[in-house]
């Protein structure tokens, strides 16, 4: 939990449903794509430009993972979600954390976990390859 001045706000960020479940998507997606053979890097990356959800390795790749939630399909269903505009910022962030990395990391590419909650039990849909970097 985040530091805020307000106790109320400190209520609020405590009970979030919104974050929970987001933080439960991206369990459950990593724990999807640990079976599908990844092993995982890092997770909630944040750099200047954004936050990488997950960072893993997949074969010889390194592999940037955006997890995308959705509760209803009212809407559209979770990968959907991962437009032009989300994957420059996810692409952005790739970049600046392949900057202070350094090295070479070798092929690099963009995967998309969606996950939707069908009675309360997460469903993973991973997409290798789902975008090239926009950048």
């Amino acid at each position: 939990m985040r530091r805020v001045a307000d106790a109320s706000i400190v209520a609020l960020v405590a009970t979030d449903p919104r974050g929970a479940r987001g933080r439960a998507a991206e369990d459950a997606a990593c724990e999807h794509l640990t079976r599908a053979g990844y092993r995982i890097v890092e997770r909630n990356v944040r750099v200047p430009t954004g936050e990488i959800d997950v960072v893993a390795r997949h074969g010889g790749d390194l592999v940037f993972i955006e997890v995308r939630s959705r509760s209803s399909r009212r809407r559209g269903g979770p990968l959907e979600t991962v437009g032009w505009n989300k994957q420059r910022r996810v692409a952005r962030a790739a970049a600046m954390y392949l900057a202070r990395r350094g090295g070479d990391p070798g092929p690099v590419r963009f995967d998309v976990v969606g996950v939707d909650w069908v009675g309360g039990v997460p469903v993973c849909t991973l997409v290798e390859n789902a975008f090239d970097s926009p950048l």
